[in-house]
């Protein structure tokens, strides 16, 4: 597994447990143990691997994940990505822990300092590299995955229930919780010091997202995207590796390959040649990108549960791991990775409230007409309604309204939700999903980094200022994106949108129409695993395969063991599933992932 795990204070001896390689043979290992620390690394061959660095100051750091760039009194300065821990150690001689707020990038660190006594643990401004946590009598144990933080003395690790009833609803468990007693998360822009000698441990929050619409056309932030994106993706592409990027037949990905100078490699997941894959492919094939199609078939998704189990963290099912069915033909073609992941997140519709319009036979308008979050209720039940969540006949847990309203508390001035504050109700409901990152409902970052090096240009902190200035009703009525792909390369511009069936030029509304209509077209056909679109059908894939039933079946005592779960009615759920009498791959997908996860057996075996 690619990432680290540690403990700080006591005595940190003891075992740093690990998982296998996703790839094998692909990571380069290491282990740093004192009286103070103890540190088990893991990182990708060709990536910042001789770690730690020793600072100028004589203060050791780790880092897992990249920096592009630094913010200097002069303005912003370029670094070799592949050089992040010596740029860190660098900065932190020169900057003290203030330096984690001048960098640009996605990252989370150690500094390690024995002249000062102490040692601190960072992570970037979203968190997109997480970092888990549990404090004991006398130590501070860490991981960059929840399934192998170490256990230190005066901590008993379990299961609690709300918070595995909460992933069960909804994909995710929010904020700083984790469905595990003992093991939480680090907030998102924090930085956690440890003084060594008397164990006292202090958090600092250096950034928060704030909403701050400028008053400019839609024209301006246009304007304004394709020219931070273009940076964005050159600081992302100049150091010579031999780039993939994961292509779809959408415009996030066409965007990268429009805006992006250097070679690239394009990988396609399909079931042959649909058309989300012959658009991918005239996109790739117009954009002067080698375009390789990789055929998952039928099986494709219990290959992802094997794989996707001892690396889960709780976040998204286990068949949103996409990559890793093709781990290695990935790994072996290329050097680094690049996404066009959380587009839609920053200047789409997403994560907008908007007006909804409740027509017969259960049709839904959306207006784009901003409906705004300004109380407790209103976001309470808008998590209850939103689109990810499910209500699984198995749970006999808490409600997911109940846990919800358990963990927000509002002030004066700020409000808390899981463990992480914002400045108000409405701030909160826009930044939900992406602060911190692993409030997401999909665990397709994190299994492409167990994968190679990813690297992700629209979380360039440029394009994170834009998108907190953009008025919320431009985001519904323009696609500053699609504008982009076309400004790039008129040629990309033209081939549609595999959802839409629409050149990317047509307006957003025209888009939103033509993905409704194809959507109810491709319904139309005979029932089947493969579609038309991106994804396979995971409720036609469940009635077909038997991969689903069999972990039940394999787990049956742990279903038992597990108190929000009931055996009898998992079972019942199965079957009227597989006869067509309900579609319920989703909910039952979800807890396949919980079931066949490494830690759950450990805990459950106790």
């Amino acid at each position: 597994m690619v990432g680290f795990t540690g403990v700080v204070g006591g005595d940190p001896a003891g075992d740093l447990r690990t998982v296998p390689e996703t790839v094998a043979g692909g990571e380069t290992t290491g282990t740093y143990r004192d009286a103070d620390i103890a540190v088990r690394t893991a990182f990708h061959d060709g990536s910042t691997v001789d770690q730690p660095v020793e600072g100028p100051d004589g203060a050791l750091v780790w880092v897992w994940g990249e920096v592009y760039s630094v913010d200097d009194d002069d303005g912003r300065r370029s670094v070799d990505p592949r050089r992040t821990a010596a740029v860190c150690a660098a900065e932190h001689a020169a900057h003290g822990l203030d330096f984690v707020d001048r960098l640009d990038g996605e990252f989370v660190g150690c500094v390690y300092d024995p002249s000062a006594g102490t040692a601190a643990l960072f992570v970037d401004r979203l968190g997109a590299r997480p970092l888990y946590l549990a404090t004991g009598d006398d130590r501070l144990a860490f991981s960059t995955n929840v399934q192998t933080v170490p256990e230190p003395p005066g901590v008993s690790f379990g299961f609690d229930d709300a918070y595995l009833s909460e992933y069960l609803y909804a994909r995710r468990v929010f904020g700083t919780k984790t469905p595990v007693t003992g093991v939480t998360q680090l907030p998102p822009a924090t930085v956690l010091t440890r003084d060594l000698d008397s164990g006292e441990t202090t958090r600092e929050r250096y950034w928060t997202p704030r909403y701050r619409p400028v008053d400019k056309p839609a024209s301006y932030f246009a304007r304004e995207f394709r020219e931070r994106f273009a940076k964005a993706v050159a600081d992302r592409t100049d150091d010579g590796r031999d780039y993939g990027l994961l292509m779809s037949g959408g415009s996030d990905s066409r965007a990268v390959l429009a805006a992006a100078d250097a070679d690239l490699a394009a990988y396609h997941l399909a079931d042959g040649e649909n058309r989300e894959a012959r658009t991918a492919r005239r996109a790739a094939e117009a954009g002067g990108a080698r375009f390789e199609r990789l055929d998952r078939g039928p099986g494709y998704h219990a290959t992802l549960l094997e794989r996707a189990a001892p690396i889960q963290e709780f976040v998204g099912p286990f068949h949103t791991g996409h990559t890793l069915g093709f781990a290695e033909e990935i790994a072996s073609g290329v050097d680094t990775l690049l996404t066009g992941l959380y587009s839609d997140d920053l200047f789409g519709a997403w994560s907008v409230p908007q007006r909804e319009i409740r027509l017969p036979r259960g049709v839904t308008l959306y207006p784009p007409f901003v409906d705004r979050v300004t109380d407790t209720d209103a976001f309470l039940d808008g998590r209850v309604s939103s689109g990810e969540t499910r209500q699984p006949s198995y749970l006999t847990g808490p409600a997911y309204r109940e846990i919800l309203a358990e963990n927000i508390a509002t002030g004066p001035a700020s409000v808390d939700f899981h463990g992480v504050g914002y400045e108000s109700i409405e701030q909160l409901s826009l930044h939900t999903s992406l602060f911190p990152i692993t409030n997401g409902i999909g665990f397709d970052l994190f299994s492409a980094l167990q994968v190679a090096p990813t690297r992700n240009p629209f979380l360039d902190r440029r394009l994170i200022d834009l998108h907190l200035s953009m008025p919320l009703a431009h985001r519904l009525r323009h696609d500053v994106v699609q504008r982009a792909v076309a400004s790039f390369d008129d040629s990309l511009g033209r081939i549609p949108h595999a959802s839409s069936r629409l050149p990317m030029s047509y307006p957003k509304a025209a888009h939103a129409v033509g993905k409704r209509v194809s959507n109810q077209l491709d319904e139309l056909g005979p029932a089947s695993y493969r579609t038309e679109g991106p994804w396979q059908d995971k409720n036609e894939v469940v009635r077909n395969s038997d991969f689903v039933g069999d972990a039940i079946a394999a787990n049956e005592e742990t279903i038992r063991a597990l108190s929000p779960l009931d055996r009898d009615v998992t079972e019942r759920m199965y079957r009227r599933h597989r006869d067509r009498e309900a579609n319920v791959g989703e909910e039952l997908y979800r807890l396949v992932t919980v079931l066949e996860m490494p830690l759950t057996r450990r805990l459950v075996d106790r």
